[in-house]
């Protein structure tokens, strides 16, 4: 998720404004601490313009190499 929303230019409070979410939440989210609940990674994937499928296996992709 953090590789796509940096490639988008955004900064995690400004993707939390478009998602209507705290930045601590994408900050939770990024770091693998918490996962999104269905509807957050569709709220996600539409501000981040990608399926959600995308979303989901750029977390897994960030996962392994972490």
């Amino acid at each position: 998720m953090r590789r796509i929303r940096e490639a988008r230019g955004l900064s995690r409070q400004e993707l939390a404004d478009m998602v209507g979410r705290h930045v601590s939440s994408i900050n939770r989210w990024e770091y693998g601490i918490k996962t999104p609940l269905l509807d957050g990674i569709g709220e996600l994937a539409d501000a981040l313009g990608v399926e959600y499928t995308e979303l989901i296996a750029s977390t897994d992709r960030e996962e392994v190499s972490a």
